[in-house]
């Protein structure tokens, strides 16, 4: 039985995630850019005058609703022209809305194109962790997938780091690198999925991307195990009581509630409003440098996670995830609270970047990457596409929600207010992880639905 190296896995991977730099700083973009749409410099602000409260929500948001959209049509499009040609397909927007935001003089230029990458952004959001599951290994399927979250927050690192050194405009035409490399890289190189082409009853093709992605040239095994995988899907017609079969059901719920605790921990505002933060913390350390703080720290962490998520497992690096982001989010709370009553807080003026830094570490190494990869694992072939959507689909919405809300919350409640709530709800989170998510550590995919049907049972198709 021959060998060979599978770093073509491994760069089919990281090929892929260059589109998320892309979506990642979509949503951190404004942290950098709103202070310079607020500013009456025409050579900072390319409006010409200061924007709005209204039109700084919407540049806030609008990429939310857009996103929004993209998840509904995501499976739909996954489906019919596959995970491939779908990633292609939405990385091909960033091009046009980067050029026009680089050359815009007017809000509603950067509104539109704000707006389209937000829906194309929905779309790969939903799509690339599950192409990244789908030609994994179980034995390397929780490290690549945990690369999303490395170039995610590579994406922020972007924002926080170049975007407040350089124009609105030269950050534009920067943010084309990444996507570029992904089109070159992937698309002449990078193979369709084998469980799609194994959907469409094209075994041949299967095989050869399983011969191309794995360093054991013998596949025949893992090609059984996909088609088996495939054919019971496809026997289980798709419709709305099929999501209330009790592995799709239980996965659906540990999916959803991960996107929505993740969303909770306050993660939308935080990613927006960093700079924003930072400034009324009064810290004495500038704002644009405690984001590029911040922002390598949150890259640091990711890569760690990404070394342990295979050896210690997902749940207990949610429940460390957890624990760490709470008491982030109480420490801001209580620096947020004793100022507004006129405190002294001179002596921990360091709290407020002290807290931010440990959010983003104990963020980092669970909630920002697990609950978007683990659908990926969850779910099988004819409910992926459907069940990932929804997901996405809530997380999304509820980002919309906190980030439209925030301005309200803040004003009824304080600054300290918006941190104690989140913190409260987040602790939910911990007793949800315990009852809710199964381990996906080393188990295929036989293994993880047994789990969520509450049976124990070990498939091994290597022995097969």
């Amino acid at each position: 039985m021959s060998q060979k190296s599978n770093y073509f896995l491994y760069w089919a991977v990281l090929s892929v995630n260059f589109l998320t730099i892309n979506i990642s700083s979509l949503f951190s973009w404004t942290s950098p850019t709103i202070p310079k749409l607020y500013s009456n410099d025409t050579s900072i602000n390319p409006l010409g005058k200061p924007i709005t409260a209204v039109e700084e929500s919407l540049i806030a948001s609008l990429p939310n609703i857009g996103s929004i959209v993209g998840t509904i049509v995501s499976g739909l499009l996954a489906e019919k022209l596959g995970r491939k040609r779908t990633l292609i397909l939405s990385s091909v927007p960033f091009f046009a809305c980067y050029i026009l935001i680089a050359n815009a003089s007017k809000f509603y230029l950067f509104a539109i194109a704000r707006l389209i990458i937000g829906f194309v952004g929905g779309i790969a959001l939903t799509i690339l962790p599950s192409y990244v599951a789908e030609i994994s290994e179980d034995s390397n399927r929780g490290i690549l997938g945990s690369i999303f979250g490395i170039m995610s927050a590579m994406g922020h690192v972007c924002s926080f780091v170049i975007g407040p050194l350089i124009s609105i405009q030269s950050y534009a035409y920067f943010l084309l690198v990444p996507v570029t490399i992904f089109l070159v890289t992937f698309v002449p190189f990078i193979p369709e999925s084998p469980y799609y082409y194994m959907m469409k009853n094209d075994t041949n093709e299967a095989e050869k991307v399983l011969k191309k992605l794995r360093k054991n040239s013998d596949v025949s095994k893992e090609l059984l195990h996909i088609q088996e995988v495939v054919y019971t899907s496809k026997c289980q017609k798709v419709n709305w009581k099929e999501l209330t079969i009790a592995p799709t059901r239980n996965g659906l719920m540990a999916c959803c509630g991960l996107l929505l605790f993740q969303q909770f921990m306050g993660i939308p505002f935080i990613l927006l409003y960093l700079q924003p933060i930072l400034d009324a913390s009064g810290n004495i350390i500038p704002s644009n440098l405690a984001s590029i703080i911040i922002g390598f720290v949150q890259l640091a962490l990711c890569t760690v996670s990404t070394i342990v998520i295979d050896r210690v497992g997902k749940k207990i690096l949610l429940q460390i995830s957890s624990i760490g982001s709470i008491v982030s989010l109480v420490g801001l709370g209580m620096y947020f609270y004793l100022q507004s009553n006129n405190y002294n807080v001179n002596p921990i003026f360091w709290l407020p970047l002290a807290s931010l830094i440990n959010f983003y570490v104990f963020f980092n190494i669970g909630y920002a990457t697990i609950p978007w990869t683990i659908g990926g694992e969850l779910f099988a072939t004819n409910v992926k596409s459907i069940c990932v959507s929804i997901g996405s689909f809530g997380a999304l919405s509820l980002g919309l929600i906190i980030v439209a809300a925030f301005p309200f919350i803040r004003e009824a409640f304080g600054m300290s207010g918006v941190f104690f709530i989140f913190s409260g709800i987040a602790s939910l989170s911990i007793i949800f992880v315990s009852i809710f998510v199964p381990e996906t550590k080393g188990k295929n995919f036989l293994e993880i639905q047994n789990a969520l049907s509450g049976r124990q049972k070990h498939v091994d198709y290597n022995k097969q």
